[in-house]
């Protein structure tokens, strides 16, 4: 049982895409709203792309980046709560790291799209 289950964590892990589908299905099975399943979907995802991005940099590069990520990430949660702090001079914790935690699913998707056809072209580059 825990080889399934850390072989299905492998899975959702390598392919980020099939976690959004896998979760949006099922909270739209149980919810029956598309616009509460597809952002249920995201946030969950989020944590998956972020992983995924580290897998992908460490087999790269051979070094995880694991403090530029931590970083980058504390860089957007503050840049979000100056932004709503100049806008609305009121602070709600939730509004903000809800924004920071789909800003980041937008970056890290974006993020393993171009690490993975970087990391394709290297390789194939390589065989030549």
């Amino acid at each position: 049982m825990i080889d399934f289950l850390l072989g299905s964590l492998g899975i959702l892990v390598t392919v980020p895409l099939l976690a959004w589908i896998m979760v949006y299905w099922i909270t739209r099975k149980i919810t029956r709203q598309q616009k509460r399943s597809f952002m249920v979907a995201t946030d969950v995802t989020t944590f998956f792309l972020i992983i995924s991005v580290m897998v992908i940099l460490y087999t790269i590069w051979e070094n995880t980046f694991l403090w530029p990520i931590v970083i980058l990430i504390l860089l957007i949660v503050i840049s979000i709560t100056v932004l709503y702090w100049k806008r609305d001079e009121d602070i709600g914790l939730s509004k903000i790291m809800k924004t920071a935690w789909r800003l980041n699913f937008l970056l890290f998707s974006s993020g393993y799209l171009v690490l993975c056809l970087y990391g394709l072209v290297i390789r194939v580059m390589a065989l030549n």
